[in-house]
């Protein structure tokens, strides 16, 4: 067994699809798809790859926290009373337990994500 998980972005097997519940829908028909990739044997930890388009949706962390890196597209992330926040490839940044706002894809949009609850 490896103790070494390489994401080979080529081919990340099968994934999910989704979108977002109806309640967190603001705008548009955001489709999600979604690799995991790995997680801890407790499944606290997981990562993986996401991919959405172009709509908005209410993000709400709960009592998880998240780190993303973002690989393509632009998206813009507006926490609730504060101004909008532009990202795009290149981008990182973590979403803290408790965070919630609104997540407008403006461009299909891919990231690496890690999670830990």
């Amino acid at each position: 067994m490896s103790l070494l998980t390489h994401f080979n972005l080529a081919d990340l097997g099968t994934p999910r699809h989704g979108r977002p519940a109806p309640e967190r829908l603001v705008d548009g028909d955001p489709q999600f798809t979604t690799w995991d990739i790995e997680q801890t044997a407790d499944g606290v930890v997981t990562s993986g790859v996401w991919e959405a388009t172009p709509g908005a949706y209410w993000s709400i962390k709960g009592e998880t926290w998240e780190f993303c890196s973002i690989l393509s597209g632009v998206s813009e992330l507006t926490e609730e009373g504060k101004p909008p926040v532009i990202i795009r490839a290149g981008d990182s940044f973590v979403m803290k337990p408790g965070y919630k706002g609104i997540w407008r894809i403006l461009e299909t949009t891919r990231k690496v994500w890690v999670t830990r609850d």
